[in-house]
């Protein structure tokens, strides 16, 4: 998957942070279907933004507090991504990396 940095920085300067939470679940999953198209990702709010990521029988799940989302969303537009990516790994998801830019230009 390739992407648009223009458009991504755009988004992160003008989106609120909930809007911008659900464009970069929306990038993920997108990706995690070119990989396997079982993949499933789920943002819910409770008290903080819980994001489940689903692969038929396996689950990783996130928590991520409002103003974390925040403070990732103005540090840089692939803050949050590489966040998400890097907690998702510690948990044993298997990245795959040399099918387009995304990955290499989140992680």
């Amino acid at each position: 998957m390739n992407v648009n940095r223009f458009a991504r920085s755009v988004m992160a300067k003008s989106y609120d942070g909930e809007s911008f939470l659900l464009h970069v679940a929306e990038v993920i999953e997108r990706q995690l279907k070119e990989w396997e198209e079982a993949y499933e990702v789920i943002v819910m709010k409770l008290i903080d933004y819980e994001v489940i990521v689903k692969e038929e029988n396996r689950s990783y799940e996130l928590l991520l507090t409002e103003n974390a989302l925040l403070s990732l969303q103005q540090k840089s537009p692939y803050a949050l991504d590489r966040y998400l990516w890097l907690e998702l790994e510690k948990q044993g998801l298997q990245i795959v990396r040399g099918n387009g830019d995304y990955i290499e230009s989140v992680m």
